[in-house]
């Protein structure tokens, strides 16, 4: 799971720097232009997909059901800390998500390990 979310992030990256790469000649005549929104729709098709296994908003809505599959991948999510548009958002809401749950020992204990990591990371932040 956790190659399968940095290939993910890879792509979510390799698309967006398609977009950039597009946008600066889009002004430049019609082909460009078609080529830069070929490139916004590319990424709006595979964007929920991609950013997490099974899709963002029913990971949030499996969550909110106790899912235990759902917890192990949204744990991996939290633990891989991958970077692409808009993961810093993802990855607070599924912090918080993940504490709501039900959860065994070992589960626990990877959220605690997660919890530690990111308070140490606060730390020098605001240091």
């Amino acid at each position: 799971m956790e190659r399968l979310i940095r290939a993910n992030a890879d792509e979510i990256n390799r698309l967006s720097q398609v977009i950039r790469d597009t946008a600066g000649t889009r002004w430049r005549g019609p082909e460009e232009r078609e080529r830069h929104a070929a490139a916004c729709a590319e990424f709006r098709q595979n964007y929920e997909r991609l950013a997490f296994p099974g899709g963002y908003a029913n990971a949030l809505n499996r969550l909110a059901e106790h899912d235990p599959n759902t917890l192990d991948v949204a744990l991996t999510f939290l633990e891989v800390r991958p970077y692409f548009f808009r993961s810093g958002y993802m990855w607070k809401t599924l912090l918080k998500r993940v504490q709501r749950v039900a959860m065994g020992t070992k589960q626990h204990a990877r959220l605690q390990k997660i919890l530690d990591a990111y308070a140490a990371y606060r730390a020098t932040r605001n240091g």
